[in-house]
């Protein structure tokens, strides 16, 4: 086996000196920003309105060359004045640095190139988008690298919510960290192995998971994952061979079944072969992991692993109610117990010291307490659709483990839940009480903050039409939880912060405390004095404890688990909704569908007896459920037949009459269920997302989106190149493809012959124009006009990205261009980041490169019936 560290210093190193440019303006989260933007020397930041280069030397010892650790910062700049003016967004900024690599060999090396804190790069010109902006090493980027000197550029981005808003004399600074690896064979192991606890010698979950990479040119097929002992048996969860393209990276999931109680490690074989194979190829040698099995006693927080809705295994930690909590909840409840969601904050791992057994002091609390992952240390888009659908997994997980664990305690109430979180799961916290408002028994964020809009407000964004920025706010809608604050009213409420808080300020939690009186609700908060952003027992202080203690179940009174559809025979409330397929019920009442999909709904309902009065605003379509009993129902003073008690949907016609009604999740021709929402409903998907490389693209784009999903939410995904169907499986689908012209995708039903077309197929077209000198781009507009739009083929043309529906809730996420460069920027506003805020449909020409959202050329959303809606911005 080779050396690798003496490869490092000998064969591979970083430059020690770098040359950087800037700093320039940036938003936050802005989309501004390519090759237009490189090594420009005007901008506003800077003193006489202009910047040059300077040479910054990096760090680590020059025995390390394959590491180096950069800081990045530019004291000419008064930031405290910049600060005074515009608050944290005017510490964020962006900048280029240009270093090198050199390889001091006679053959070409293949690398793994590792990019903490960054976003974007460069090597030799090629370009890399995604890179790692939070360090969390998932998917580095393979390098097949000739001998001699190789130029690296970095676009460098300084983010306050990653990064911080503290700095010192030099001003906000970007840390940055690169390291190069040499790999010497064609699949790696990029992760540990995620295996659960093993509870007297069971393991707390079947699953485990590990994420490989083909660092070769060539296609790689896991053919099986076997255990390399015989203390325990393994099986691939897919039962087929799993494809990775080249350069890939994919979570593989297996089951694990415990043949020996006394194993104390997991030893694994994963089996490979090339794709296609030759007939004299030689036989790969398996790749052998190995990875310590935990152990924990059955009332100890304990790893829990279970399958996430997108198709790959996640975990989360679990502790049931110990010994005394089971004396003392069963005189409080015959049968089940609420979950106690704690949820962590950006950063960190729910298995770390600090956030399972944050409620360690209250243990005997009668309750489930989870404590969920979200998939990432950021808990994938800050506990909203990917994150969240963690959190549901991991719920439905818990009934898994009672039957495999064989507990004969009290049972789990998965319906109903205590939320909790600190710092980004505060943040999260409030997001799961205004989403999911019949499930939440009690609320307790501490140190949250209100949304990412107020975190780090938008204000340096660049310069923009105001009906582009209308659709980009309205694309994060669902963050904006003060708005979202009416459907709090009835759930009990602490809020705890500290005053000196430097990371949350603590006007985050005032300003809800008051959203929420002004929204008719009730909400306890305790300002904890000089306390920061984080203490040891910041989750079990006294107003915590005592919090927990009076909306749990309790020996002192019976706790009843059922949904709280009608807590009193006269009651006002509302449901305020941004998106239909985020939002659960309130007191029995679900949002189906809105009727412009960029303005929030809203339904007030004022029950008296039997007789129940309701007004709506922006609501196409809503159910009615529970024991409700209703005699008599006005919609919008409209009298309803109220033969059926209220329980029913009601749909109402386009003369804006309200009438029982049933929708059809089935017909493709609608917009529905998982469907509804911007972009990010893409992260929907109910399995594995496919990516479909249509041939004549660019492989490394769907390889760089492949990329990006793994790093930023875990996901698994499938690269396939098929342009005659979409893939039939369960999950949603992204397909790029260059034009013109655009293809027409034939979609096979499940267990079926017939095919059919996207319904809006015909949505975007482009296409050159019949003498061949111009591209053409044209949108159909909400009235059945097309607006076209025309550049010279000299240019870039076009690019565009759009959703597109697909049978039962599917999705597909179209990425096109007229040239590689404007797919390559189209492929850029795939969800990544949360905060970014991507419409349904985008399309854009070359000026979006340095204008931003401002050389938007169109965006917005599709209606129920997949039509652009009236406020879709349409230049």
């Amino acid at each position: 086996m080779p050396d690798l560290d003496n490869m490092r210093s000998t064969t591979i190193a970083f430059s020690t000196q770098w040359s950087v440019l800037g700093p320039f303006q940036i938003g936050t989260r802005g989309t501004e920003s390519s090759v237009f933007l490189r090594f420009r020397n005007q901008h506003s930041l800077a003193p006489n309105g202009s910047v040059s280069w300077a040479i910054v030397n990096s760090a680590y010892p020059l025995e390390q060359p394959a590491k180096r650790a950069i800081t990045f910062a530019f004291p000419d700049i008064d930031w405290k004045f910049q600060q005074a003016v515009f608050g944290w967004a005017a510490l964020q900024y962006q900048a280029w640095a240009r270093g090198e690599i050199k390889v001091r060999t006679k053959t070409r090396q293949t690398v793994a190139l590792y990019t903490d804190k960054v976003l974007e790069f460069w090597v030799d010109d090629e370009h890399f988008f995604g890179g790692d902006y939070y360090g969390f090493r998932r998917s580095p980027v393979v390098l097949h690298l000739d001998p001699g000197t190789h130029q690296l550029d970095v676009r460098l981005i300084r983010d306050v919510r990653a990064m911080g808003g503290n700095y010192d004399k030099n001003g906000p600074s970007v840390d940055i960290d690169l390291e190069l690896t040499i790999l010497t064979r064609p699949l790696d192991a990029v992760s540990k192995i995620l295996v659960s606890h093993c509870v007297d010698g069971i393991l707390a979950g079947s699953l485990g998971s590990v994420s490989v990479q083909n660092t070769d040119t060539r296609a790689i097929h896991i053919t099986q994952i076997s255990s390399a002992n015989s203390f325990y048996s393994t099986s691939l969860v897919s039962g087929s061979q799993i494809h990775l393209a080249p350069g890939q990276i994919r979570p593989i999931a297996f089951e694990i079944k415990v043949l020996d109680a006394s194993a104390s490690r997991l030893e694994l074989l994963v089996s490979y072969t090339f794709h296609p194979s030759q007939d004299n190829e030689e036989t790969l040698p398996p790749l052998a992991l190995s990875q310590e099995v935990k152990r924990r006693s059955l009332y100890e927080p304990q790893k829990v692993t279970f399958m996430h809705p997108g198709g790959m295994v996640s975990y989360a930690m679990l502790r049931p109610p110990s010994r005394e909590a089971q004396k003392l909840c069963s005189q409080a409840t015959n049968s089940s117990l609420p979950i106690l969601l704690q949820l962590h904050g950006a950063g960190l791992e729910a298995e770390r010291q600090e956030v399972a057994h944050a409620l360690d002091p209250v243990q005997d609390l009668c309750a489930w307490t989870l404590f969920p992952t979200g998939v990432t240390p950021w808990s994938g888009d800050d506990w909203h659709v990917w994150g969240f659908s963690d959190v549901e997994a991991a719920i439905k997980a818990i009934p898994s483990w009672i039957q495999s664990m064989h507990w004969r305690g009290l049972g789990a109430n998965i319906e109903k839940w205590f939320v909790s979180g600190h710092s980004n799961g505060g943040q999260g916290s409030w997001y799961v009480a205004t989403h999911r408002p019949d499930n939440v028994i009690a609320l307790a964020p501490v140190s949250g903050y209100l949304s990412i809009q107020s975190y780090v407000p938008y204000g340096m964004w660049r310069t923009m039409d105001p009906r582009r920025q209308a659709v980009l706010q309205a694309s994060l809608n669902s963050y904006r939880h003060e708005l979202l604050a009416d459907n709090l009213k009835g759930i009990p409420i602490l809020q705890q912060h500290g005053s000196a808080d430097d990371n949350v300020p603590v006007w985050h939690s005032r300003a809800m405390h008051e959203s929420i009186e002004q929204a008719g609700g009730r909400s306890s908060y305790f300002e904890l004095p000089g306390q920061r952003h984080w203490f040891d027992g910041i989750m079990t202080t006294e107003p915590m404890r005592n919090f927990y203690v009076a909306n749990l179940p309790a020996p002192s009174g019976r706790f009843e688990p059922s949904l709280p559809v009608r807590r009193s025979q006269s009651e006002k409330f509302s449901l305020v909704v941004a998106n239909p397929a985020d939002t659960g019920s309130k007191n029995g009442i679900t949002v189906l569908l809105l009727e412009s999909p960029d303005q929030y709904g809203r339904i007030d309902v004022d029950l008296d007896g039997s007789r129940c009065v309701i007004s709506t605003s922006n609501i196409l379509s809503f159910r009615m459920q529970g024991d409700h009993r209703l005699t008599s129902i006005v919609i919008d003073g409209w009298q309803q037949d109220s033969s059926d008690g209220g329980n029913t949907t009601w749909s109402r016609n386009p003369e804006g009459r309200w009438a029982p009604s049933s929708l059809s999740r089935d017909e493709v021709e609608k917009r529905s269920g998982r469907q509804l929402g911007p972009m990010e409903a893409i992260l929907r998907s109910q399995g594995n997302l496919e990516i479909c490389d249509l041939p004549g693209t660019v492989p490394d784009i769907a390889l760089q989106v492949s990329r990006n999903l793994h790093q930023y939410f875990g996901a698994d995904t499938i690269i396939s190149s098929n342009s005659k169907k979409v893939a039939t499986g369960s999950g949603s689908v992204i397909e790029i493809f260059l034009a013109p012209p655009l293809p027409d995708p034939e979609l096979l039903d499940v267990g079926s012959s017939s095919r059919y077309r996207h319904p809006r197929d015909d949505f975007l077209q482009l296409r050159r124009t019949d003498d061949g000198s111009h591209f053409r781009a044209s949108l159909q507009l909400h009235d059945g006009r097309r607006r076209c739009y025309e550049t010279p083929v000299e240019s870039w043309g076009f690019g565009g990205i759009f959703l597109r529906p697909l049978e039962n809730e599917r999705l597909s996420l179209a990425i096109c261009g007229t040239s590689k460069e404007a797919l390559r920027f189209a492929a850029r506003f795939v969800p990544m980041l949360t905060g970014v805020g991507q419409p349904d449909f985008i399309l854009f020409d070359q000026r979006c490169t340095w204008k931003g959202a401002d050389g938007v050329l169109a965006m917005g959303f599709f209606d129920h019936e997949w039509q652009a809606t009236r406020s879709s911005f349409i230049s």
